[in-house]
């Protein structure tokens, strides 16, 4: 990208499986082109990462694991990818929501999993130095700058006004990590 920010913002009506959503979709794919190993640790009915997991058995996804016992297992097996698709639930309502879909109840260590950061932190074990991590979400927090992530692309997908933008951050591994010398 040599240094050069890519930033949009593109209406697209909205769509519970986020990778269905047309500009995310070009985004996605796009990356994926470039891929050698990808790992998608919430795919649903995705198949477009090496490794697929969804915690619903009623998806197309490889594994039906927790998140983090997907993500215990690729690092175990020594994975190493160089692109990790990061779409988990947005709110404690939707992870609510997944969790009543499989008949199971979300406990109040569910609902407080809205960081994520336990997952990131495997997926910052588990990517390559110059990997690419797509996150997806109501926010831009993505893998951070504590991590040593930069940030080269971003897509602000505004659905209307009666829906809750999805913002996509594109960062890369760096080479230099601070507080890891």
């Amino acid at each position: 990208m040599n240094g050069v920010i890519l930033y949009s913002r593109i209406w697209a009506m909205p769509n519970a499986a986020t990778f269905s959503i047309l500009p995310i979709e070009s985004l996605v794919r796009r990356y994926l082109a470039n891929s050698r190993l990808s790992l998608d640790p919430f795919a649903r009915n995705k198949r477009w990462a090496t490794w697929t997991n969804d915690l619903n058995p009623n998806t197309e996804a490889e594994y039906h694991l927790d998140s983090l016992d997907f993500l215990a297992l690729v690092r175990e097996r020594g994975v190493q990818a160089d692109l990790v698709l990061f779409d988990p639930p947005y709110s404690p309502r939707q992870i609510k929501e997944m969790y009543d879909s499989i008949g199971l109840t979300m406990g109040a260590e569910e609902a407080l999993r809205t960081n994520w950061q336990n997952e990131r932190t495997f997926l910052h074990e588990i990517l390559v130095m110059g990997g690419i991590v797509i996150s997806c979400g109501w926010n831009s927090v993505g893998m951070g700058k504590e991590r040593g992530y930069e940030f080269i692309e971003g897509i602000l997908v505004c659905h209307g006004m009666g829906h809750n933008d999805t913002i996509v951050t594109v960062e890369r591994k760096a080479a230099f990590q601070p507080g890891l010398l």
